[in-house]
C-alpha cells in the first residue's frame, strides 16, 4: 500500500519529523536557558519550511490514511502554531475563495476604510485574528468544525502536559516558537497579495521565482499558479507556471526577502518567459517591494 499520494512528500516529511526529534530532545534534557534559546532562535528557519508545507499539506494531504494526517497534523500544529485544518479553514475555502474581495478576504490586506496596509499592520492583524477568522468560516460552513476542534484540544492537551511536566523548556521551545511562528506566518504572506489588482487570479498575486526560495517553501513563490489551481500539487506548480505565464504581467514578479536577496537583486520574470502587457498594481497602492530594476534585464540565481 502506497501510504504517500505523491512521492516528492517523502524526503520534507522525514526531515519535518526528524527536526520535530530534535526539538523533543532538546525539550526533555537541555535545562540551560541559554542553550533552550539558542535551539529556539536556530529553529526559525526550518520552521519557517514548516509553516509552507504545512500549508501545502492542508490543501492537498500528504497522506493516503487519515490516521496518518491527523499524527502530521498535531506535529505541524506544535511546529507552526496552526492546528489541523486550521490553514483548511482560514485559507483554501477562506481566503482563496475570497482573496479578490478584499472586503471578506481572511488575509486581506486593505483596511475597513479601504486604505492598504503596512507590512507589519498586516502581520499583526491576520496573525491576531488567524483563528477567530477560523472559527468565522467554520461556523459559516459548518464544514470541518468538528476535526478542527477535536485535533485542536488533543494539540492543546499535547502542550499543556509539556508545560505541567518541564515547564521553561517548553515555554522556550514549544510556547514561544508557536506564537512567533503564527506571526512569522502571517508576515512572510504579505507580499503574496499586497498592493496587487484584484480583476483576476493572474494580476492578483506576486510570483518569486527563486531556486532556494522555492526549494524551502514547496515552490510557494509560483503564487499566481497555486491560486489559479488551488488543487494542484506542490511539485507541479512550477510546469503550471510555464502555461500560464504569458497570462501575468512582469510587475506580478518580485525578489525574496532575506537571505535570499543577498543572491538575488533584480526582480521580474526570467529572460525569456513570456508576460502579458500592462500593470497588476493597484491603482491606489504602491508596489508592495521596490521594482525599481529593469524587467528586461532581470535574471536569477
Amino acid at each position: 500500500m502506497q501510504f504517500f499520494r505523491y512521492r516528492e512528500d517523502r524526503l520534507p516529511v522525514l526531515f519535518f519529523t526528524l527536526f520535530f526529534a530534535c526539538d523533543v530532545i532538546v525539550y526533555a534534557l537541555v535545562d540551560s536557558t541559554p542553550w533552550l534559546v539558542v535551539w529556539a532562535v536556530l529553529g526559525i528557519v526550518p520552521k519557517g519550511a514548516v509553516c509552507a508545507f504545512n500549508h501545502h499539506h492542508q490543501h492537498l494531504s500528504v497522506f493516503r490514511v487519515p490516521l496518518l494526517n491527523r499524527l502530521l497534523e498535531v506535529m505541524y500544529g506544535i511546529q507552526t502554531g496552526i492546528t489541523s485544518h486550521g490553514w483548511v479553514l482560514h485559507h483554501s475555502i477562506g481566503h482563496h475563495v475570497n482573496y479578490l474581495d478584499q472586503r471578506t478576504d481572511e488575509s486581506r490586506w486593505r483596511r475597513d476604510d479601504g486604505t492598504p496596509m503596512g507590512e507589519g499592520e498586516y502581520s499583526l492583524v491576520v496573525g491576531a485574528t488567524a483563528y477567530p477568522r477560523m472559527w468565522k468560516v467554520a461556523t459559516r460552513t459548518g464544514k470541518y468544525l468538528r476535526i478542527f476542534l477535536v485535533m485542536g484540544a488533543v494539540t492543546l492537551a499535547i502542550v499543556a502536559a509539556a508545560v505541567a511536566w518541564r515547564p521553561l523548556p517548553a515555554l522556550i521551545v514549544i510556547v514561544v516558537p508557536m506564537v512567533a511562528m503564527l506571526f512569522y506566518t502571517a508576515w512572510a504572506t504579505f507580499t503574496h497579495h499586497a498592493g496587487k489588482k484584484t480583476s483576476s487570479h493572474f494580476v492578483a498575486s506576486n510570483n518569486i521565482l527563486h531556486r532556494g526560495y522555492n526549494l524551502v517553501t514547496g515552490n510557494l513563490g509560483y503564487h499566481t499558479a497555486h491560486h489559479y489551481r488551488p488543487g494542484v500539487h506542490w511539485s507541479r506548480l512550477p510546469a503550471l507556471h510555464d502555461e500560464i505565464a504569458h497570462q501575468i504581467p512582469a510587475d506580478c514578479y518580485v525578489c525574496p526577502g532575506i537571505p535570499w536577496n543577498l543572491q538575488q537583486e533584480v526582480i521580474g520574470p526570467p529572460p525569456g518567459m513570456p508576460f502579458a502587457p500592462g500593470s497588476s498594481t493597484a491603482d491606489d497602492c504602491e508596489p508592495a517591494v521596490p521594482t525599481a530594476k529593469s524587467f528586461a534585464s532581470a535574471s536569477l540565481v
